[in-house]
């Protein structure tokens, strides 16, 4: 680091300041007291220039930022060590000590002479390298965390609650924190960098995405479709989550974010069901016109709620064929699979009843997909089902 620096620079004289500032640092930062380090001890000052970070330190065509060390997800791409999205273009290197010369009461607000410091250095994204952080601690309570010498397990700190307003239903991501000089600092970093917002972002992103899928389906979406396919996603959530694992701890990427979405509301559907209404309200105002579909028989949705015995269900495959094959070619494109909600709700074999209209379920997507005629549909049926 010190030979890039001006040719004017003593470098004897900053080399020994640097090795000594580095190791009373890298004392503190280990026993998580970097509010109590205070340069003036060290015995072997030297002046540091104010622009040697911006011209020499940070200035790409000098090699150095290049050097810095960066955390890898389990895909081999290079994460923000702060809120772990994934590097794009733009990577900045984060003082964890403020170097900021301006004054308050007297005191400085950061420490200049850390400026040029590589432990106290940490390459991050843009959004978490925010002016917010502008005045070192002084107090344990906001002591710095340093990336380098101590993580935590962020995920014990926040969980998904869903925000019900007048303007909406959605998620967000709510922190939690006990009244306890470590959870203090933590509560200080995740504010510095802004990563609730940034969190927020992210999981509102992924249950847009969520809402878009849904919205392909051209009708409203009923509590078991809609439940079959939260669980659907949260399978699928989970799984990519357990594989993206990076020491045996989950990456925070939009498949973490999702897998959190999904459980939280695999939990509320089943317990309140204005989620289906709610729910609902938000995937139609992401239906175009056009992806509403014309059924002939004008009551298609609602005569296939309410479809409870198999003399009803010949009745409405017969009656409803056309539209049938239309509804399901449009579902089919979105994983879903036909569902009869009410079907044998007179059985109080709960497991029975689950696994015959299971099956009839599937017989009537073969038809469909084979193109046969309902004509021998409830024989085939009783076979099957043993009636």
């Amino acid at each position: 680091m010190i030979i890039v620096l001006p040719d004017t620079v003593n470098r004897d004289e900053l080399r020994s300041f640097l090795i000594e500032l580095d190791k009373e640092y890298e004392r503190k930062a280990s026993a998580h007291e970097l509010h109590e380090l205070d340069v003036d001890i060290i015995q072997s000052q030297c002046e540091i220039s104010p622009t040697w970070y911006d011209s020499h330190i940070r200035k790409e065509s000098k090699g150095l930022f290049q050097k810095f060390p960066v955390v890898k997800n389990s895909n081999n791409q290079a994460i923000c060590p702060i809120c772990e999205s994934v590097f794009s273009t733009k990577i900045t290197l984060e003082h964890i000590i403020p170097k900021s010369r301006k004054e308050k009461n007297g005191q400085k607000l950061g420490e200049p002479r850390l400026a040029i410091l590589p432990i106290n250095l940490v390459k991050c994204c843009e959004v978490c390298n925010t002016s917010k952080h502008s005045e070192r601690s002084r107090i344990k309570e906001k002591s710095e965390i340093n990336p380098y010498f101590e993580d935590f397990d962020i995920e014990d700190y926040f969980d998904i609650k869903f925000v019900d307003t007048n303007e909406g239903f959605w998620p967000e991501v709510e922190f939690i924190y006990k009244d306890n000089s470590n959870d203090k600092r933590i509560h200080n970093f995740i504010d510095n960098y802004n990563i609730k917002k940034t969190y927020n972002h992210r999981v509102k992103l992924e249950f847009q995405k969520i809402l878009t899928i849904l919205a392909n389906n051209p009708l409203t979406i009923s509590k078991s479709i809609l439940k079959s396919y939260i669980e659907h996603l949260l399978d699928t959530y989970r799984k990519n989550s357990e594989f993206e694992k990076i020491d045996d701890k989950y990456w925070f990427d939009q498949n973490y974010f999702g897998f959190l979405i999904c459980e939280h509301l695999n939990k509320i559907i089943e317990n309140d069901i204005s989620v289906i209404y709610k729910l609902n309200k938000e995937i139609n105002k992401r239906r175009q016109p056009f992806q509403y579909l014309a059924f002939v028989n004008k009551e298609f949705q609602n005569d296939m709620n309410e479809v409870q015995t198999m003399k009803d269900l010949e009745m409405f495959v017969k009656n409803n064929q056309e539209d049938l094959i239309v509804y399901y070619q449009q579902i089919k494109k979105q994983g879903l699979s036909i569902d009869f909600p009410k079907l044998f709700n007179e059985n109080k074999d709960k497991d029975d009843r689950l696994r015959k209209k299971r099956l009839i379920e599937i017989i009537v997507m073969f038809y469909l997909d084979c193109g046969k005629s309902f004509e021998n549909f409830e024989t085939d049926c009783s076979v099957v089902i043993g009636q």
